[in-house]
C-alpha cells in the first residue's frame, strides 16, 4: 500500500530534526571547553592515527575541539599564515631552527611551566633566546623522535655481502623526491658523513653557523657521499632525482633485488606499515650504524644524528596550554610513539613500550644509551633559508659533482647573511 507523500516527508523531517538536535548536543559536549587550532605534517593514514591516538582522547578528556590541519608543506603553510597574522594556536614542526626564528620574532610563546624539561632528553629540548630583552625560554616540546645515522639492509645479509654492496653505487637505494622538501634524503647523508668523519665538534660548529661550508671537512663529506652513490652518473642519478624516497625505502626494507642498502631514519619502519607486533616480528630489515659504511678515517664511533617533531604555541590561550600539557604527558607520548612506530624523548617512557621486535628495541636503546652523543639533524636546525638552499645544492651536486665548489661558495654566502637566527648548540650526551 502506498503511503501518503505528506506523511513520508513529515517523518523524514522529524528524523532529520532529531539527528540535528543530537548533533548539536554531541558538539556541545565535545567543545564546551572551546577550541584549539593545530597544524602538523601528518596527513592520510598518519592523520588518522594522530586523530585516534591523540586528538580524540584529548577532546573527550578536556571537552576542547581540535581544528586540525595536516600538510606535507607545513613550513610553507605556516609561513604564509604567520605572515598574514593568522597562525594556528599550536604547530608541530621538525625544525628547531625554524622555530628559533619564530621565537626570536616573538611569534611563539614560552612553554616554561607547561612541562618539566628535565623529563626530556636533549637535544630535543633546549632553551633559546626570545625577543630582545625576553631572555631564554623553552619554546618547543618534543612529541616524537627518530634515530638517524642508520643504514638498512635485508635481514640475513653477511658482513662480507654488506661490504661489497657498500662499495657498489648501484646497491644504494636513492630517492630524492619528497614534495616541498625534496632533497632532504641527500642532506641527511651529507650531515651524517660529516658527523662520523669530522666528529660532533665540527658538526656542531657547522650546524650552528660558525664553520664555513668551504671548510675542507665539509667538502670531504660531500665528495665522500658523491663517490658512494655515483654522483653524476646517469645510471644512478637520473632515477634518483625523479623517484620518491618512500618507493626505494620499500625496496630496501623488503629485501627486493633492485637495491640493497638504504640510508634512512627509523621512521622508515612506520612508512612501510610496521604498525603491529605481528608485522614487526615478520620484518625483513635490519640496520647498522652508518659508521660501518662511511669510508674513514672516523673521529667517533658513538655519535648518532637524530630528528623529531616539536610542538610550539603561537597563541597563549587556555585551550592551547591544555593541549601542550596533554602532549607532554608520558602516557600520551608513549601512545603516540607506539602508534607511529616512533620514539619519545621523555625518559619516563619505558623502553618496554617499544619492545615489539628486536630492531625497534635496538633503535630505542641507541636513542637513550649512556655515553652516546646525539646531534640534531643539521638542516632542520639551520635557518629555513639555509636549509632550503642546502637541499637544492645537494640535488644539483648529485646531478653534476663538478659544480661542488660553486655550490659550497653559494651556501657559505647564505650562511653569512645578516639577521639569520642560528641555534647555540645541537649536540648532547647522556640524555642531557
Amino acid at each position: 500500500m502506498r503511503r501518503p507523500r505528506g506523511r513520508t516527508l513529515g517523518a523524514v523531517a522529524l528524523c532529520l530534526a532529531v539527528v540535528a538536535a543530537l548533533g548539536v548536543v554531541v558538539a556541545r559536549a565535545v567543545a564546551d571547553g572551546g577550541s584549539v587550532t593545530l597544524l602538523a605534517n601528518w596527513s592520510g593514514a598518519d592523520e588518522t592515527l594522530f586523530r585516534t591516538a591523540v586528538i580524540q582522547p584529548f577532546e573527550k578528556e578536556e571537552h576542547i575541539h581540535v581544528l586540525y590541519q595536516g600538510s606535507s608543506a607545513e613550513s610553507q603553510v605556516l609561513d604564509g599564515d604567520a605572515e598574514a597574522g593568522a597562525p594556528p594556536d599550536v604547530a608541530v614542526l621538525p625544525g628547531p631552527g625554524e622555530l628559533a626564528a619564530y621565537a626570536h620574532d616573538g611569534q611563539i610563546q614560552p612553554l616554561d611551566g607547561l612541562f618539566d624539561a628535565k623529563d626530556f632528553n636533549a637535544p630535543w629540548t633546549a632553551k633559546v633566546d626570545g625577543p630582545a630583552g625576553a631572555g631564554a625560554h623553552y619554546y618547543w616540546l618534543p612529541i616524537k623522535t627518530d634515530l638517524k645515522s642508520a643504514v638498512w639492509y635485508p635481514k640475513g645479509t653477511s658482513d662480507a655481502q654488506l661490504a661489497a654492496a657498500a662499495a657498489d653505487p648501484g646497491s644504494w637505494c636513492l630517492g630524492m623526491v619528497s614534495g616541498a622538501t625534496s632533497g632532504w634524503p641527500a642532506t641527511d647523508w651529507i650531515e651524517d658523513i660529516l658527523l662520523q668523519q669530522a666528529g660532533p665538534g665540527a658538526y656542531q660548529q657547522w650546524a650552528t653557523g660558525t664553520l664555513p661550508w668551504t671548510d675542507p671537512r665539509v667538502e670531504r663529506a660531500w665528495r665522500t657521499w658523491g663517490a658512494m652513490v655515483g654522483a653524476g652518473k646517469d645510471t644512478y642519478v637520473r632515477p634518483a632525482l625523479t623517484r620518491a624516497y618512500g618507493a626505494v625505502s620499500r625496496t630496501a626494507v623488503n629485501g627486493r633485488a633492485a637495491c640493497t642498502l638504504e640510508h634512512q631514519a627509523s621512521f622508515i619502519r612506520a612508512d612501510q606499515g610496521w604498525r603491529t607486533s605481528a608485522q614487526h616480528t615478520g620484518s625483513d630489515a635490519q640496520f647498522k650504524h652508518s659508521t660501518d659504511f662511511v669510508p674513514g678515517p672516523h673521529t667517533t664511533q658513538d655519535a648518532w644524528e637524530v630528528s623529531g617533531d616539536l610542538a610550539a604555541m603561537f597563541h597563549d590561550t587556555p585551550q592551547a596550554e591544555k593541549l601542550i600539557r596533554y602532549l607532554a604527558r608520558d602516557d600520551v607520548q608513549a601512545r603516540w610513539s607506539l602508534a607511529q612506530s616512533a620514539f619519545s624523548a621523555d625518559h619516563q617512557v619505558k623502553q618496554s613500550v617499544y619492545a615489539t621486535d628486536a630492531v625497534t628495541l635496538a633503535a630505542a636503546r641507541a636513542l637513550d644509551a649512556t655515553g652516546t652523543v646525539r646531534c640534531y639533524d643539521a638542516s632542520d636546525s639551520m635557518p629555513a633559508a639555509m636549509r632550503d638552499a642546502f637541499q637544492l645544492a645537494a640535488l644539483r651536486y648529485l646531478a653534476d659533482p663538478s659544480t661542488l665548489a660553486h655550490q659550497l661558495t653559494t651556501l657559505d654566502a647564505v650562511r653569512q647573511r645578516k639577521h639569520a637566527v642560528w641555534l647555540p648548540d645541537v649536540c648532547s650526551k647522556d640524555g642531557g
